[in-house]
C-alpha cells in the first residue's frame, strides 16, 4: 500500500499553504459568502455559512481519506487568510484537479498563480501523480489565464459541477517545476 505524505506546509515567495485548522472556518465561510468570489463557482451564488461548513469539513475529510486536499493559503507577512488552493478529486471522478479561491482583496497580485504552481509541484513531486486537470467556467478569463500560465493546456469543453466549463490538463512529462519549498 502506498504511504500517504505527511501533512505539509508549502512555502512560496509570498505565501504559506498549510492544512486547514478548525479556526479557519470563519474566514472560509466569509470567502464563500462573497458574491464576487463565488461568481464563477458552481451555480455562481454565495454560500450560506452552513453550506460553507459542509464544504470545509469535506476538505478536511478529503485530506484524511486521500492524503491531500486544498490548503489554506495565508500571506507570509501578517499571516492573513487569503483563501485556499490545492488538489482534490474532480467532481466524482478519479481525476485530480487543481483549484483555488482567493478573497477579492488578493486578486490581481499573481497569488493564485503562485499557489497553483506550488500545488502542481506537490502533486507531481510528492504525490507522484501522472496527470492533473483543472476546470474553469469560460467566462472566468482571469482563471483561464492562471491555469494556462501554470502550464495546463486546454483539452475540451465539458460539464462538471453542474456547469459548463473549459477542461485543462497537464501530464507529468509536460510539467516544469518551480522554486516553491515544502516543509515537513
Amino acid at each position: 500500500m502506498k504511504q500517504r505524505p505527511a501533512m505539509k506546509t508549502i512555502e512560496t515567495d509570498r505565501l504559506l499553504l498549510r492544512p486547514f485548522a478548525p479556526d479557519d472556518l470563519d474566514d472560509f465561510a466569509l470567502l464563500c459568502a462573497d458574491p464576487e468570489v463565488m461568481r464563477f463557482i458552481g451555480d455562481g451564488k454565495p454560500q450560506s455559512r452552513e453550506r460553507a461548513e459542509i464544504r470545509f469539513n469535506a476538505l478536511i475529510k478529503h485530506w484524511n481519506d486521500h492524503g491531500f486536499a486544498p490548503f489554506a493559503v495565508t500571506t507570509k507577512t501578517g499571516s492573513e487568510f487569503a483563501g485556499f488552493c490545492g488538489l482534490q478529486h474532480l467532481d466524482n471522478t478519479p481525476e485530480i484537479e487543481v483549484g483555488y479561491r482567493l478573497a477579492k482583496r488578493f486578486w490581481g497580485m499573481g497569488l493564485a498563480t503562485e499557489a497553483a504552481r506550488a500545488s502542481l509541484r506537490f502533486g507531481f513531486e510528492e504525490l507522484a501523480l501522472d496527470r492533473i486537470v483543472a476546470v474553469v467556467q469560460p467566462e472566468n478569463i482571469a482563471s483561464c489565464r492562471v491555469i494556462e500560465k501554470i502550464g495546463l493546456r486546454y483539452v475540451r469543453d465539458a460539464r462538471f459541477y453542474e456547469t459548463n466549463v473549459r477542461y485543462y490538463a497537464i501530464s507529468r512529462e509536460e510539467y516544469r517545476p518551480d522554486d516553491s519549498r515544502e516543509k515537513a
